[in-house]
């Protein structure tokens, strides 16, 4: 390579370098593009030995491509992506996703199902890398001019960003295409041209071919002050961030509910703020001004006995008493699901419907877990999230189980229930026995809970409603043994909230960008 082809190779390295350093464990979105395959390249080059890293110990490096199956090349993608990684020995994956859609939503449905894809793929202790580059950043602020966005949208795409509890990394963000397209020359690299990427149909690609190419020449400095505009947008949504963290903290359940009475006495400025910040925390894609104003009128305002609701994407808002909620949308039960039989000789109970996990310990008179007894301690439940068994099942005493009862006696049978109960229930803590419609009333549980929250019986006896009450024939004494319960939640039911499209490679692309 010539001297001034080094310098260029070596400054880009150097900026992906420092983009990686802090993390040990890194997964590729690779679909065979330019950016991607750059960014590939520079990172096994450091990996094995590349100066760039300052002697610090290279992360490991695994990649994935992403086979949407929308192109007649697909395919061959997919075995040209599997070849690249091959001969850099990097271990590679295809992920294989299904799409529904006309052309105008064609976008959406294949970004939507892309991130899905690769939030599944990532691994526990990984983060994210895409391949996004300066001039899309230009494309993702211009996108956000046309849908009339505030600073959040135009604020474009982080450098390193929050993405379903891990990082998703953008590595070459400040690097222009002009300087891919170099690196790419003098490092004799070959990548993919995605058909799709001459389709006007596609906001993105309309931008690219026909708006910025213009500009570029008009103002070739467009695409780095485009980003600098975002960059200072980014640095005003952080700034309200941190003014509002304190009210935000203030007003947050630890289920992760929202209190309303404070909200009603902001200004309409503030409390929209703090609404899109509570949204954003609880995984609910950016709301128009126009869908905020209806969440407040319709929802938020609703009368007090109302339960009311409004669908954002995959999530609803709903309102109870003083309160608004966000909620996945789960599958209904079906009658046929109404009892799942608990066998004795497993510790653990799948739900249907996506309703989680629940893991039974038993604990022995003396009140220590059987088998668990010199475990560590369980870590403090996260607000709004059950307690995950899996990362540590814990000491007894450490832990809060969502309910602690007697455990069964030989001719009990166990079962988990879901839906109505007959009769009066009389419940630990309570002297006159009620409905189990009058204790919802009385607990506050909102209306979506009572059908699917588990109903542990024995034989056909209610002991508990898990995470709400024990009956009286239920209650563990210190004489018998006892079962100490816990319900987590079905990683698999979550959902990534998936960013905008960018990069060069158009509908099938791993290369995206953020949304509003």
């Amino acid at each position: 390579m010539k001297p001034d082809a080094v310098g260029q190779v070596q400054a880009l390295r150097r900026r992906v370098a420092a983009r990686v350093a802090p993390y040990r464990a890194l997964l590729l979105a690779f679909s065979g593009g330019l950016d991607s395959t750059v960014l590939l390249d520079a990172l096994t080059a450091l990996r094995d030995g590349d100066d760039a890293l300052d002697g610090a110990d290279a992360p490991a490096l695994r990649a994935v491509h992403v086979h949407h199956g929308l192109s007649r090349h697909a395919d061959r993608w997919a075995a040209h992506c599997a070849h690249e990684c091959r001969r850099r020995d990097v271990a590679f994956s295809t992920a294989h996703v299904m799409l529904d859609g006309t052309p105008e939503g064609l976008e959406a449905a294949a970004r939507s199902a892309r991130y899905q894809a690769l939030a599944a793929t990532l691994g526990e202790d990984e983060v994210l890398l895409t391949a996004q580059h300066q001039d899309d950043q230009a494309e993702t602020l211009l996108l956000a001019l046309k849908r009339g966005s505030g600073p959040a949208g135009l604020a474009a795409m982080a450098a390193d960003a929050p993405f379903r509890g891990r990082r998703l990394v953008r590595p070459l963000l400040e690097c222009g295409r002009a300087e891919l397209e170099a690196y790419a020359r003098a490092r004799g690299l070959r990548w993919i041209e995605d058909d799709s990427n001459s389709d006007l149909r596609f906001d993105r690609n309309f931008l690219r071919l026909r708006i910025l190419p213009p500009l570029r020449q008009r103002w070739p400095q467009f695409a780095a002050a485009a980003a600098r505009s975002a960059q200072l947008c980014a640095e005003q949504e952080r700034l309200l961030d941190e003014l509002l963290a304190e009210t935000l903290e203030a007003l947050t359940l630890p289920d992760g509910s929202l209190r309303l009475t404070a909200l009603t006495a902001m200004s309409d400025i503030r409390r929209a703020a703090v609404l899109r910040r509570w949204l954003a925390s609880r995984g609910v894609r950016m709301p128009s001004r126009q869908q905020l104003a209806r969440l407040w009128q319709e929802v938020a305002l609703s009368r007090r006995d109302a339960v009311a609701q409004m669908q954002l994407d995959d999530r609803q808002v709903r309102r109870f008493r003083d309160r608004l909620y966000v909620l996945p949308q789960l599958p209904a039960l079906s009658d046929a699901v109404a009892i799942v039989p608990w066998p004795p000789q497993s510790e653990r109970l799948k739900l249907p419907a996506g309703l989680g996990i629940l893991h039974r310990r038993p604990v022995g008179f003396n009140g220590v877990a059987q088998s668990i007894a010199n475990a560590p301690p369980m870590p403090d439940n996260v607000p709004g999230r059950r307690l995950d068994v899996d990362a540590a099942i814990g000491a007894a005493s450490a832990a809060l189980p969502e309910a602690v009862v007697r455990a069964p006696r030989p001719d009990e049978r166990v079962s988990v229930r879901f839906g109505p109960v007959r009769g009066l229930l009389y419940i630990t803590g309570r002297r006159r026995g009620r409905t189990l419609k009058k204790i919802w009333q009385e607990l506050a549980i909102p209306p979506w809970r009572r059908g699917s929250t588990p109903l542990l019986f024995y034989n056909e006896q209610l002991i508990a409603a898990l995470g709400v009450f024990v009956t009286r024939e239920g209650a563990a004494r210190e004489s018998e043994a006892q079962w100490h319960l816990f319900w987590r939640a079905d990683s698999t039911d979550a959902k990534a909230v998936a960013p905008e499209d960018g990069g060069q490679d158009g509908v099938g692309a791993n290369e995206d960008s953020e949304s509003d």
